[in-house]
This record gives structure tokens, sequence and C-alpha cells, in this order.
């Protein structure tokens, strides 16, 4: 710090001690001490600080290196809080296009079914239109928000699918598709797949339920690349 301030190190030595006398940050939760082996073979033990400790001194260090620091954190703050206001203000704007849209499908329903009488079998089916567009839109803003909880998962056993089988099915619907793109692995990141979703830990599955296996499956062949480019637009 001493070198990256442009100050000697005891002014550096007092401005630590200052930091933490007066409360700013706490000595137990932003250092340590390391085992350091010197050029002399001895080992010392060596008291490191993380980044809190170099950011408050820069702020107290009086020097032009520490001039340039603050006006270096003080625009990269600014910056954050900007950028963080236009995600936010994104995100206010994407719910409220969602609620538009609810909104406008409400009105499409409701017109069918002043202009059309429906019976009893139709009626169930634009309920049915309304609730699975409303379960959607939560799910999108619980994931928007990192709040998506697990809910409604099968417990039953289940079926235990192997790499064979699993590529057999892929090779039966390759003429469905006017490519020939589809289903061409890369390595075996698919079979590696496969296995993992069935991996325990402690005696349990680590994705007990059929959804959960399903869903970290196709993680995974997205994450891993499992087969050649293109293959995404069929997931």
């Amino acid at each position: 710090m001493a070198e990256l301030f442009g100050k000697d190190r005891t002014v550096i030595t007092r401005h630590i001690n200052n930091i933490f006398k007066e409360g700013e940050l706490d000595k137990n939760s932003v250092s340590a001490n390391f085992a350091h082996t010197a050029s002399d073979r001895k080992v010392y033990d060596t008291l490191y600080y993380n980044l809190d400790v170099i950011i408050s001194v820069g702020y107290r260090v009086k020097s032009k290196r520490g001039t340039q620091f603050r006006i270096w954190a003080t625009n990269l703050l600014k910056q954050h809080l900007i950028k963080g206001y236009t995600i936010n203000e994104k995100r206010l704007k994407e719910q409220n296009q969602k609620l538009l849209d609810l909104q406008s499908t409400i009105r499409i329903l409701e017109r069918t079914v002043e202009t059309k009488k429906v019976d009893l079998e139709e009626a169930k089916g634009l309920l049915k239109v309304i609730s699975d567009y409303t379960y959607a839109l939560t799910i999108l803003d619980e994931y928007d928000h990192q709040e998506v909880k697990m809910r409604d998962t099968s417990k039953k056993e289940a079926y235990l699918l192997n790499y064979e089988e699993a590529m057999n099915v892929i090779e039966s619907m390759k003429n469905e598709f006017t490519t020939d793109l589809f289903g061409n692995g890369k390595d075996e990141s698919f079979k590696s797949s496969l296995g993992a979703i069935y991996q325990t830990a402690f005696g349990e599955e680590v994705y007990p339920s059929i959804e959960e296996k399903a869903a970290n499956l196709l993680y995974f062949i997205v994450k891993n690349h499992s087969f050649s480019d293109g293959n995404k637009i069929f997931i």
C-alpha cells in the first residue's frame, strides 16, 4: 500500500491503526496472518489486509496517487449506481409490459365470451389459458428476482435413462428435422450429464424429483455444449 499510494510505510500504518481505532473496520474481519518464507529462508508471520482496508486507506491518504485513487473509486461507484438504477428501471418496464400483455390477453378473452356463447368445456379452456399465462409470468418474475422456489415436484421414482437409450431416441428424431446438425454429439459430455442427474450425496439423490432431473439435464447439455453448434435452437 505504501508503494501504491506513494507514501511512507509508517504513514500507511498510522492510517490503518486509525481505521481500526475509529471502528470503521473490524481488524479480525479484514486481516489475517500468513506464514511467509523470506530470502534468508526463515519463515515469518506476515499480516495481510483485504480490499476493504486498501479502499479505506485510499480515502484517507494525502498524496497524488491517493487523489487519483479517490477519483477512480468515486467514478466507479457512480457507474455502479447508474448501472444499478438502469437495470432496476429496465426490470420495472419489463414487469409493466408483462402486466400490459396479461391485460391484453384478458380483454381478448372477454371479447370472445361476449361475442360467442361458450359451453362449459370452452370456458374451462379459457380459464386455463389465463391460469397458465399468469403462472408463467409469476415464474419469470421470481427468476428475475432470483426467488424461484421448487413446487409441485413428482416424488415417485424416476425412470433411469441410460446413454444408449437416450441416443437411440435422439437418432429416431432426426427425421423430424431438415438439418444434419440435430443430435450430433461433440464429446462425451452428454453421457456424463446423464450420469450427473442421478448422482447422490450422503445417501440421498442430489436431484430427487423428475422435474429437477429434467431441468438440470437441460442445463448441463447447454452449459457443456454437448452437441454441435446450432442444436440449442432445437431445445
